[in-house]
C-alpha cells in the first residue's frame, strides 16, 4: 500500500478523503469480468493498440473520443496538435499518439512524445505537452472506463515500449480518480506527484457559489480592496474578444511574469518565443471559431492591464491557466479581484468545476480543494529500470525539501538572490 496515504482524513477535503480511501480500500490484482474480457482480448488481439507519429493522423478519431469521453483541456486535439506543431517538434520531440481500440472503436488515447535523454543513450516516453500542461489524464470513453483495468494497460505499454525502443515511460502529474474510479494509468507503485492540483464545483449562481466558499470576513476585505484600488484609479474588468486586445493582454502576461522573475526568482516558463507563439495560436482559433475554448481576462485600470488571467474551458471543466500581476499595485490584490471576474464568468459559461492548476498558493487553497496527481512508471528495459529508480529518489528528495518550511524558505531565498 502507498505511505503517501497514510494521513489522517479528518485534516481533508471531501473530495481529497474519497480518493484516499480508494488507495486504501483497492485491491490491485482483482479484475472483475470487463478487465478479465479485456484482458483476453489483449492476449487474442481483440484488444488492439495502435500508435500514429502525428497527430493530425487521427484528428477525427481525437475529435469524436472528445465527445464523449473523461479528460481535461490539456489532452484536447486542439491545445495538442498545436503544441507539437509550434513547440515540441521543433524542440525535438517525436509524437507517439497511442490509441486502444475495443471491439473495432477507439476506446481510449494518450498522447505521448518520445525525448531523448543521457545523451541519446535513454529513450522516454512521456505526455506530450507535460511541461505546459497542468495534469495529463489522457481522453477515455465514457462507457468503457471501468472495464479497462492497470494490468491489462501496462501490459499493452510494455509491449509497445519494446517495439518502439522506449527504455522508460514517466508518466507525470495523471489524476488520481476518474469518475471516482481510481485512473486506470495507475498502479501500487504509483507515487504522489511533487503538486497537487486545486479545484471546486460551479453552479450557474455565481453568488451562491461565491458565499459558499468564501467567507463573510473574506468578502468585506475584498470589498475594501477593491474600493482601494478605485482611489488608484478607473478600474474595469475586460475579457478579450478581438484579436488586438488578446494580444495585449497576453503580452502583458509574459511581461509581468518575466518581472515577477526578475524579482523573486520564479520561472517563466512563457518568455520562449515558442510558448508565446502557442498561446497566441490558442488565443486566435478560438476568437476565430467564436469558442469559450481559450481566452485571457485582464483588469485595467485607467486602461492600462495590471493584472490577468488566461483560461480555458474544455469537457465542463474551467481551467485556469496562469495568470499575472503588476508587482506596483500588488497591495491592492488585483489578482484577487480579477479572480472573482473569471469565476463569475465560468459560471455564467456553464462550467461545471474551477480548476486552478498546479500549486498551493493562498489564492488557490482559499478557494478551492486539494485534488490528488500521482506520479506513475512503466520501466521497459534495463535502462529504464535504472532511470526510474534515479527519478522516485530525485522527486523523494524534491518532495522532502519542500515539505520542510527552512528547507523551502532556503530554495525561495536562494532564486531571490539568483535573481
Amino acid at each position: 500500500m502507498l505511505r503517501r496515504f497514510e494521513l489522517k482524513v479528518e485534516h481533508m477535503s471531501d473530495s481529497l478523503a474519497r480518493s484516499t480511501d480508494l488507495f486504501r480500500s483497492h485491491n490491485w490484482e482483482e479484475m472483475d469480468q470487463d478487465a478479465m474480457r479485456l484482458d483476453a482480448m489483449l492476449e487474442s488481439g481483440d484488444f488492439v493498440v495502435r500508435t500514429v507519429s502525428d497527430p493530425s493522423e487521427v484528428e477525427a478519431e481525437w475529435r469524436t473520443l472528445e465527445t464523449n469521453a473523461f479528460g481535461t483541456l490539456f489532452t484536447t486535439y486542439d491545445w495538442l496538435s498545436s503544441w507539437y506543431r509550434l513547440v515540441g517538434r521543433p524542440r525535438g520531440i517525436q509524437a507517439l499518439i497511442v490509441v486502444g481500440e475495443i471491439d473495432g472503436k477507439p476506446a481510449f488515447l494518450l498522447p505521448l512524445g518520445l525525448i531523448r535523454k543521457a545523451k541519446g543513450l535513454l529513450t522516454v516516453g512521456r505526455f506530450l505537452g507535460d511541461f505546459h500542461g497542468n495534469q495529463n489524464s489522457g481522453l477515455w470513453r465514457k462507457d468503457v472506463l471501468a472495464g479497462i483495468h492497470t494490468h491489462s494497460l501496462h501490459k499493452a505499454l510494455l509491449e509497445l515500449g519494446r517495439a518502439k525502443g522506449i527504455d522508460l515511460f514517466d508518466l507525470k502529474h495523471v489524476p488520481a480518480t476518474i469518475d471516482d474510479r481510481i485512473h486506470p494509468l495507475i498502479d501500487q507503485h504509483a507515487i504522489e506527484s511533487l503538486n497537487s492540483i486545486h479545484a471546486f464545483s460551479l453552479t450557474p449562481d455565481f453568488e451562491a457559489v461565491y458565499r459558499t466558499r468564501r467567507s463573510a470576513s473574506a468578502r468585506k476585505k475584498l470589498r475594501a480592496k477593491e474600493r482601494k484600488l478605485a482611489e488608484v484609479g478607473s478600474a474595469r474588468f475586460e475579457r478579450a474578444s478581438d484579436f488586438g486586445t488578446a494580444e495585449r493582454f497576453l503580452q502583458a502576461l509574459v511581461d509581468q511574469r518575466s518581472a515577477r522573475q526578475g524579482t523573486h526568482g520564479i520561472p517563466n516558463v512563457f518568455h520562449h518565443a515558442d510558448a508565446h507563439a502557442f498561446l497566441r495560436d490558442q488565443l486566435t482559433h478560438a476568437l476565430d471559431e467564436g469558442s469559450d475554448r481559450f481566452m485571457i481576462h485582464a483588469l485595467l485600470v485607467d486602461g492600462d492591464v495590471r493584472a490577468t488571467y488566461l483560461s480555458g474551458l474544455a469537457l465542463g471543466r474551467f481551467h485556469a491557466y496562469t495568470n499575472s500581476i503588476c508587482e506596483s499595485i500588488a497591495s491592492h490584490s488585483p489578482g484577487d479581484l480579477l479572480l472573482n471576474a473569471v469565476i463569475a464568468d465560468a459560471c455564467a459559461l456553464g462550467a461545471t468545476s474551477f480548476d486552478f492548476g498546479l500549486g498551493a498558493e493562498r489564492y488557490k487553497t482559499a478557494w478551492a480543494d486539494k485534488e490528488l496527481l500521482m506520479d506513475v512508471e512503466v520501466p521497459v528495459s534495463h535502462r529504464g529500470k535504472l532511470a526510474s529508480s534515479a527519478i522516485r529518489m530525485l522527486r523523494r528528495v524534491k518532495r522532502r525539501v519542500r515539505s520542510s518550511p527552512r528547507l523551502w524558505g532556503l530554495v525561495r531565498k536562494l532564486r531571490k538572490l539568483k535573481a
